[in-house]
């Protein structure tokens, strides 16, 4: 498997800095041949999601492939989704999707949207990913599509801070106030970024302001549109960036965006980043952050 630069998490479990993601293009499909084509790409981080309804391809794909489980980062998110009972606990959610994924851990467990705690509050459900990383279920537990607001609730009673939050980000979002003021809650907690939809200029949102600084980028250096957008998440959040594709080339592509060097200089980053400020774009949990403070 290639060699992918790791980071190291405030609880001290190293994390790689790119992931490949069962959700997007893989959405509810049954992906167990994606999976094993990243792994022999060399991904070493699978992202899952009970939402994704495809967990068991994990289980499937790496056991086609054959490899040491120990050598795989595996995350998993639970939503909740209001329902009642002990079906909708993130113990219980847990126990199902590790059976489904036949393996005895996660590496990181992510509350998935702070909309998709009930029945629980967002603190008594953070007690409990607490528990699950006592006891060894999870290596690391962090949040995912977490606001500012979110952080400080369960920052009042929380003994072990996220090691994460999984967020949209990109260069038409990351300018938004209530972004900037979730990154700065972030920061001061060590929660690092980790950045899903790094792509969404080149493939959600083609057409605006972004694209020729990119595409001009791009071609100085020798290099895909995806590896500079990928860069600029990378160096702009110093955290981890998680992308999709069933497209083996892409895929591939991807992720030599981090196993080569292809570092963004400071004037590159810049441009990318004012840029993106001309247009404002949300691709991904609307509902959660339509009702967040501006």
């Amino acid at each position: 498997m290639s060699t992918i630069p790791t980071l190291t998490l405030n609880d001290g479990i190293k994390i790689p800095k790119i992931g490949y993601g069962l959700g997007t293009a893989n959405y509810g499909s049954e992906c167990a041949s994606h999976v094993v084509s990243a792994l022999k790409t060399g991904y070493n981080y699978i992202d899952c999601a009970q939402m994704y309804a495809n967990s068991k391809s994990f289980g499937e794909g790496f056991e086609t492939f054959g490899g040491k489980r120990e050598d795989v980062f595996v995350v998993q998110k639970c939503n909740l989704g209001g329902k009642t009972g002990t079906e909708s606990h993130p113990r219980k959610i847990l126990e199902g999707l590790l059976k489904d994924m036949k393996t005895d851990y996660v590496d990181l467990y992510l509350l998935h949207s702070p909309l998709l705690t009930k029945p629980l509050s967002l603190s008594e459900a953070w007690k409990v990913m607490e528990e699950l990383k006592e006891e060894g279920l999870a290596r690391s537990i962090g949040v995912s599509n977490f606001r500012e607001e979110d952080i400080l609730e369960i920052e009042k009673t929380w003994k072990v801070a996220p090691s994460v939050n999984q967020i949209e980000y990109h260069p038409y979002n990351f300018h938004a106030p209530n972004v900037q003021r979730l990154l700065g809650v972030m920061k001061k907690h060590s929660i690092h970024v980790e950045a899903y939809g790094p792509l969404t200029s080149l493939t959600g949102a083609k057409g605006g302001p972004v694209d020729e600084v990119v595409q001009e980028i791009a071609k100085s250096k020798g290099v895909e549109e995806s590896q500079v957008l990928l860069n600029w998440a990378l160096q702009t959040t110093g955290g981890v960036v998680v992308t999709t594709s069933t497209n083996e080339q892409r895929q591939k592509l991807q992720l030599e965006a981090v196993t080569k060097d292809i570092t963004l200089t400071e004037d590159e980053i810049n441009r990318i980043s004012e840029a993106g400020k001309k247009k404002f774009f949300r691709y991904r949990m609307t509902d959660v952050w339509d009702a967040a403070k501006p």
